[in-house]
C-alpha cells in the first residue's frame, strides 16, 4: 500500500492519497455490495410505511403503528441507516480509482459516516427510553414530547457534526474529515473527536439500551415490582406483570421494538472491539475490519428483517397499491321515433328529391342533403329540433299518443304536405 503525503502547518504530514491493493479492492467491494443491500432494504421498508400511513389516513383506529410516538422515532432510525449505507456506497470510487483520494468526495463520505453512526445511536436510545416510560414506568407521552424529541434529536445530531469543523483548529492540524485507514471519516489527527463526536454515542446507546431493557425484561418476569413510586425488587419471581388492559396494543408494539436496541447492541461489538484495539496501537487484520464494518453495515437490513418478522404492525391491507380503475363511458340509448303515416311514407324516407329535380338544383348552386335528419328531445317541457344544411323540410313526426301520455312532453306537429320546391 503506498501513500501520498502533504505538509501542515505545525510540521505534521497529511494524508492526500493511499492505493488498495488487490485483496483490499475485493474487501471493499463486499461491503459496497452489503450496503446496496440494506439500502434497498430500507428504503422499500421506508415506502411501505409511507404507503400504509396514507391508506390508512380517513382510520379512525388510534392504536395504528403509524401513529404511535415509537413509529416517527424508528422512521428517524431508518433514515440513520440511510445514511449509514450511502456513505459506505460511496467506497465504489475508491475501488474504481484503487485508491482513496482526499478531495470533496472524502469529506462527504466522513460527514455521512459520523452522521450516521451518531443518528442511528441517538435513535435507538429514544426507543430505548420510549419503551421503558410505556412498559416499565407506564408513563404515556404526550405529542408535545413526541415533536419536541425529534426536533431535539436532529438538531443535536447536526450540532454534533458540526461542532468538530467548527471549533477546532483545522488550519493548523488538517482538514477535520480525511482519510482514514480503508476510507474517509474523521481525520485520525482528531482522536479525541473519534472518541468524544462518534464512539462515545454508540457506545452510550448501548449501554443505556441494555440497562433498560434488563428492567423492562425483570419486570415482565416478576422479579420487579413498581407501586406507585415505590420499586421493589425479588430474587424469587412474582406473578408475570402483563400492563394495563387499555393500553394492550401499544405495550404489543413497545415489546416488539424492544428487539432494536438489542440489534443494535450486538451489531457494534465487533467493530467496537476492532477499532479500540486500533487506538491501543495494536495492527488490527485487514480481514477482521473489513468483517466488523460488515456487521455494522447490516444494521438496516437487520432492522428491516425484525420489522417484517413482527406480526401484525402493519395490517397487511393498508400498504397495498391502490388500483386506479377508468370507467367505460355510458352508452348512449337509441331513440325510436314512431310515426302515424307509416313505414313507407315520405317522413320515413331519406329525405331525397327524385334525380331529376335534385340534379336541377345541384347546376343552381343550391345544397341539397340526400338525408335529413329530424330529432326531438323532450327538456322541461321545450321540444329542440334538430335542422339539416337545407333545413329540414318537416320535423319527424312525433307519436301523438306519447306526448300526450308524458306530462310536459311537446305537442305533435300539425300534419303539413310536404311542399315541392319550384324549379326557374
Amino acid at each position: 500500500m503506498s501513500t501520498l503525503t502533504a505538509p501542515l502547518p505545525d510540521g505534521s504530514e497529511w494524508l492526500l492519497a493511499q492505493t488498495y491493493s488487490n485483496r483490499e479492492v475485493q474487501g471493499v467491494t463486499v461491503l459496497v455490495v452489503i450496503s446496496c443491500i440494506s439500502l434497498f432494504f430500507v428504503v422499500s421498508l421506508l415506502s411501505a410505511i409511507a404507503l400504509s400511513a396514507f391508506n390508512t389516513r380517513s382510520s379512525l383506529d388510534q392504536h395504528l403503528f403509524v401513529r404511535t410516538h415509537v413509529a416517527a422515532y424508528f422512521v428517524s432510525l431508518l433514515l440513520g441507516d440511510i445514511f449509514q449505507a450511502i456513505g459506505s456506497i460511496l467506497n465504489a470510487r475508491w475501488v474504481h480509482e484503487r485508491a482513496v483520494e482526499f478531495g470533496p468526495l472524502c469529506t462527504a463520505q466522513g460527514v455521512l459516516k459520523q452522521l450516521a453512526d451518531v443518528s442511528t445511536a441517538v435513535w435507538t436510545t429514544v426507543i430505548a427510553v420510549h419503551t421503558f416510560c410505556l412498559l416499565f414506568l407506564e408513563l404515556k407521552s404526550s405529542r408535545f414530547t413526541l415533536f419536541a424529541t425529534l426536533i431535539a434529536g436532529w438538531f443535536g445530531i447536526a450540532a454534533v457534526v458540526i461542532a468538530g469543523p467548527a471549533a477546532l483548529d483545522t488550519a493548523h492540524h488538517g482538514p477535520f474529515y480525511g482519510i482514514s485507514g480503508y476510507w474517509c471519516w474523521i481525520g485520525p489527527r482528531w482522536i479525541g473527536s473519534r472518541v468524544g463526536l462518534d464512539y462515545l454515542f454508540m457506545f452510550m446507546a448501548a449501554f443505556v439500551s441494555f440497562i433498560l431493557y434488563t428492567l423492562i425484561f425483570l419486570r415482565f418476569r416478576g422479579n420487579i415490582i413498581v407501586t406507585g413510586r415505590r420499586v421493589t425488587f425479588r430474587l424469587r419471581k412474582a406473578a408475570p406483570w402483563r400492563g394495563k388492559q387499555f393500553e394492550s396494543q401499544a405495550l404489543t408494539i413497545a415489546r416488539q421494538m424492544l428487539l432494536y436496541p438489542v440489534a443494535y447492541t450486538v451489531l457494534i461489538l465487533p467493530i467496537a472491539a476492532s477499532r479500540f484495539s486500533d487506538f491501543a496501537g495494536e495492527e488490527v487484520p485487514f480481514g477482521v475490519t473489513v468483517f466488523s464494518a460488515a456487521i455494522f453495515l447490516l444494521s438496516g437490513i437487520v432492522n428491516v428483517t425484525l420489522f417484517t418478522m413482527t406480526r401484525r404492525i402493519l395490517p397487511p391491507e393498508s400498504f397495498r397499491i391502490p388500483k386506479w380503475k377508468i370507467s367505460q363511458p355510458r352508452p348512449i340509448p337509441e331513440l325510436s321515433v314512431n310515426s302515424d303515416y307509416g313505414e313507407s311514407s315520405y317522413y320515413q324516407s331519406s329525405g331525397s328529391y327524385s334525380p331529376s329535380i335534385e340534379d336541377k338544383e345541384k347546376s343552381l348552386g343550391l345544397d341539397v342533403s340526400r338525408t335529413s335528419t329530424c330529432s326531438a328531445a323532450t327538456t322541461a317541457g321545450a321540444c329542440a329540433l334538430q335542422l339539416g344544411s337545407y333545413g329540414c323540410r318537416k320535423a319527424t313526426a312525433i307519436h301523438r299518443s306519447n306526448a300526450a301520455a308524458s306530462p310536459g312532453g311537446c305537442p305533435p306537429p300539425p300534419p303539413t304536405r310536404h311542399p315541392r320546391r319550384e324549379l326557374l
